[in-house]
């Protein structure tokens, strides 16, 4: 059943009630008919063209992070090797830049820059090691496969080979025998 464009869309089934395990109803997203997002309209008046979306801003950028991408930012991988990193080399050189005469600014300055660039430096090692180890693993994954193969292959020619070994045996006994 086709709605006009006018309509908000309609739900598809119900929600489920809550049970024990959830204390409130669960929240259910509706989706439009593709056809008005796909670029065209369906429709008798032909396929006319939508306006295209803006490209998106700072701004749209900003309000599309949400608190919780704070609090799992520890399952990022190689982000809590690259903060602690960093956080350890911003202290050493902080309070190293303080002792040496430095005033607290300039020493939370140069903490600060420590802290951001050895963060990003170890961050980035991380990543480059993990590449390293997937593009390893990949290539033992495939060696496993090859040497797998050529051993079903050499089971095969053993197979083959002692099928030919019973024929010329058997082609050797005489068919008959005397008693």
């Amino acid at each position: 059943m086709a709605q006009d464009d006018n309509e908000p869309p309609t739900m598809r089934g119900s929600p489920p009630e809550p049970t024990e395990t959830t204390q409130q109803a669960q929240t259910y997203e509706t989706f439009p008919h593709p056809e008005r997002h796909s670029g065209a309209k369906a429709g008798a008046e032909g396929a006319a063209e939508e306006k295209p979306t803006s490209k998106p801003s700072v701004q749209d950028a900003f309000q599309s992070i949400k608190s919780d991408d704070f609090f799992s930012l520890h399952k990022i991988p190689c982000a809590r090797q690259g903060l602690m990193t960093g956080i350890g080399a911003g202290a050493v050189v902080g309070a190293g830049r303080y002792i040496t005469g430095g005033r607290i600014p300039k020493a939370a300055n140069w903490a600060f820059g420590t802290f951001f660039i050895s963060s990003i430096i170890q961050w980035e090692y991380c990543r480059a090691q993990r590449a390293k180890e997937y593009a390893s693993v990949a290539r033992m994954v495939e060696i496993m496969s090859q040497k797998a193969s050529e051993r079903a292959a050499k089971e095969a020619e053993a197979a083959r080979l002692k099928q030919e070994k019973e024929r010329q045996e058997l082609a050797k006994k005489s068919w008959y025998k005397l008693w």
